[in-house]
């Protein structure tokens, strides 16, 4: 499997199967969650290792670790989700203007209307990996949902969010709206954490080379080999 080429409707369908087979924990992501998780690490304000949400994307518990068959089976589906991962990084690359999120619709009397929870949902989870990081956006958010960047994330993907809507009829009335806003609000908010972004690239080009035997940058006390170096972090 080639990491650089774009995942195919065919592997995203697989993906999406796999995610809701038996084969996963209950609390794993849906690809329409994946797809929201995924672009909200990608436009946040700081670089997350794959060690760090993959995780939350099995939805891994003590009581449910995730658990592939074979090493073949996780390189796979490990490999489908970061090459999902790296479609997002294109398609959001500084200078595009445009963004559509992968949501499920449901039909209703003869048309289809977009389903927001599962994608805002995701999006939430990726801002929770990170609360001090995204700390500084949420500060700026309208305290009643109106405009903000996060607005639809937050009507959709919390609970506090969910009670608004069924308090609110007016509200939930912009239920298209809301779905229209998601891909210029993804935008908006990319572009808000751009300047961090490129500062910590920056500053990651001018630092030395981690060797494998070398102390983990993290603070691990552990070589690197045997920390953030290791391949058993990408379990």
């Amino acid at each position: 499997m080639n990491p650089d080429l774009p995942i195919s409707d065919e592997e995203l369908d697989e993906l999406d199967q796999f995610l809701m087979s038996d084969a996963t924990p209950e609390e794993c992501m849906d690809i329409a969650m994946l797809d929201g998780f995924l672009t909200a690490l990608v436009i946040g304000p700081n670089t997350l290792m794959p060690s760090q949400w993959l995780p939350a994307v099995w939805g891994e518990t003590e009581e449910e670790p995730m658990s592939f068959k074979s090493a073949e089976q996780m390189q796979h589906i490990v490999g489908l989700v970061m090459r999902m991962y790296n479609d997002r990084v294109q398609d959001l690359q500084e200078g595009s203007d445009e963004y559509s999120p992968l949501i499920y619709q449901s039909e209703h009397e003869g048309g289809t209307i977009p389903i927001l929870d599962e994608w805002c949902m995701g999006f939430i989870r990726a801002i929770q990996l990170d609360p001090e990081g995204w700390q500084p956006l949420v500060e700026v958010e309208p305290e009643e949902a109106g405009g903000g960047l996060l607005t639809p994330m937050l009507l959709y993907g919390t609970e506090e969010g969910w009670d608004q809507l069924k308090e609110n009829k007016a509200l939930a009335d912009r239920h298209q709206d809301f779905a229209d806003a998601i891909g210029p609000c993804v935008v908006g908010i990319r572009d808000y954490w751009l300047p961090q972004r490129k500062e910590a690239a920056i500053y990651r080009r001018e630092s030395a080379k981690v060797g494998r035997n070398d102390l983990c940058p993290c603070g691990s006390g552990k070589k690197y080999k045997k920390c953030c170096g290791s391949p058993e972090r990408l379990h």
